[in-house]
């Protein structure tokens, strides 16, 4: 049985302004179970849903869960209905009353509900008394994710069939709850086949949160309105010191990665819950040995500074499910491998009047071959184009992602794992996601509620970096699920030329940074 947390293995933290917490949720991503392996520990499972290995173990590593079936079976007119749930007691308001209970979710292409049936739920309970609670409902979302993201999918179809993250945010409306029940529950499930008509549920999390009458917004001087204990780093950068740490640490890692903040349109803690990963059972170690087993890499991503940069150190491993590489008798041949690297990105980024966009069959090489940047969980992204300079993004695993034959795992497009710990609904602007190597960031594809970035029109609308700007970000690329270039169409501003040194500047040699993806399918998925 895996044993992973993608989302950290001790430490989650808020995605606003806030301090390190500790997940409540005991066995938060499934990995325990009762003697005949039928039912997870300290979870209820209800109805058709039903616990298991989400994925094909010959085609993905994910983890272990509940899936919640919606298809019809031949000889049945019932509508299908089930839920799981953890009751979580002694909670504790001394740091507050507000709450974020969130989850790991995959819908996959043929999971279908009745009207809105598809729900996240807190009952709040006290000795035995009952509070009533709180129901979000998602399954609107779901079909949102399917409409905006479909065409970020293998061969431009079935992109929201990824993992995602759903979140619901409740403040205990009496001092005196001891405790909640926390659900995910569907109803009504109608899809008309049983194949690839279930919803994965993995990875549980409930964490005390800032209230959001708390969280401060700030404007595009980074100085204004900012709390007054922040001691800024560099650009937009600052710390949040405590009575322990009182000055700015030489490292961060995921025991600090809630005081390292970054401003934008809000003070928040992107590398948080982002530090951590693992070496899965099959991966190479940076060695070359290959893993017999899981290991916790607690120091997967480090962050330091100088006057000008700031400094990331990776061991580039996904801390997300990922497809099972190398994948025999077809798709990618390549292993995901341990690195060691470390990438510099300009602390106060400019535009470079010489830069250009690049061309769509490469021709130019306005970009890099091999990394162009990194996101905020370690993994790089590449430009849009395989070795032979194709569009290399129709061949990836199921969080958008694959390694190359370096053993290097990197993004061509929108990585939609990347949301954990956000969850981006599609409702505001989407959140920071990591930077291009000139320092300036990559936000994910939301402009504002319901507007994809590549559809954005007047001053909202990309140019063909994929760049715009606004007054609380200022100068910033949005991915285009879908929309060559994806990522970023050129550097806007000028890269670090530690980045992408003499092996990454000109025409790929033969083999390239992206060996033949071999022929579709690409298997990475679920069954």
């Amino acid at each position: 049985m895996r044993i992973m947390h993608f989302i950290g293995l001790f430490i989650v933290t808020t995605a606003t302004l806030g301090w390190a917490q500790i997940n409540l949720i005991q066995d938060a991503n499934f990995s325990q179970h009762s003697a005949d392996q039928q039912m997870p520990a300290d979870y209820s499972v209800n109805g058709d849903a039903h616990y298991r290995y989400l994925a094909d173990s010959h085609r993905a590593v994910a983890e272990s869960g509940v899936t919640f079936e919606s298809g019809l079976a031949s000889n049945s007119l019932a509508l299908r209905h089930g839920s799981v749930s953890q009751e979580v007691t002694a909670m504790n308001t001394t740091q507050g009353r507000w709450f974020r209970f969130s989850f790991r979710g995959l819908p996959q292409d043929n999971f279908s509900v009745e009207g809105n049936n598809l729900f996240i739920q807190v009952e709040y309970l006290a000795g035995s008394k009952f509070y009533d609670g709180k129901i979000k409902r998602i399954y609107d979302l779901v079909q949102q994710q399917r409409r905006d993201l479909a065409t970020n999918g293998d061969s431009h179809h079935g992109g929201a069939a990824t993992w995602h993250t759903y979140q619901l945010d409740f403040m205990l409306p009496d001092p005196t709850i001891d405790r909640v029940r926390l659900s995910v529950k569907f109803d009504h499930g109608n899809a008309s086949t049983t194949n690839q008509s279930q919803f994965f549920v993995t990875d549980f999390s409930l964490i005390h949160i800032d209230g959001p009458t708390l969280e401060t917004v700030g404007d595009t001087t980074a100085t204004a309105n900012r709390p007054a204990n922040l001691i800024p780093i560099g650009g937009r950068w600052f710390y949040k010191p405590d009575p322990q740490h009182p000055t700015v640490p030489a490292i961060f890692n995921y025991t600090n990665a809630d005081r390292l903040i970054y401003h934008d349109n809000a003070w928040s803690a992107p590398f948080a819950g982002c530090m951590t990963s693992y070496l899965r059972a099959g991966n190479k170690t940076l060695d070359g040995t290959i893993a017999s087993h899981d290991q916790f890499v607690p120091d997967n991503v480090t962050v330091s500074f100088d006057s000008t940069s700031m400094i990331i150190h990776t061991k580039g491993l996904p801390n997300h499910p990922t497809g099972k590489f190398p994948q025999e008798g077809f798709g990618n041949p390549n292993y995901i491998q341990e690195q060691s690297a470390t990438y510099y990105i300009p602390l106060n980024p400019k535009e470079n009047p010489s830069h250009k966009v690049t061309a769509q069959d490469n021709s130019n090489h306005a970009l890099n071959m091999g990394p162009i940047g990194i996101a905020v969980n370690g993994v790089v992204f590449f430009n849009p184009f395989d070795a032979s300079s194709m569009d290399a993004s129709n061949f990836m695993d199921f969080c958008c992602g694959h390694p190359n034959p370096d053993g290097l795992y990197h993004y061509h497009k929108y990585p939609i794992c990347i949301n954990s710990p956000w969850a981006d609904e599609g409702k505001t602007h989407s959140p920071l996601i990591g930077w291009a190597f000139d320092g300036f960031p990559i936000y994910g594809p939301y402009v504002r509620d319901g507007v994809l970035a590549k559809d954005a029109t007047g001053t909202d609308a990309l140019n063909d970096f994929n760049m715009h700007s606004d007054p609380d970000r200022g100068w910033h690329y949005q991915v285009t699920p879908g929309k060559f270039p994806y990522i970023i169409g050129g550097y806007w501003g000028t890269p670090d030329a530690r980045d992408i040194g003499p092996r990454f500047r000109g025409p790929p040699p033969d083999g390239g940074m992206d060996g033949p993806p071999g022929p579709p399918p690409f298997g990475f998925g679920p069954p």
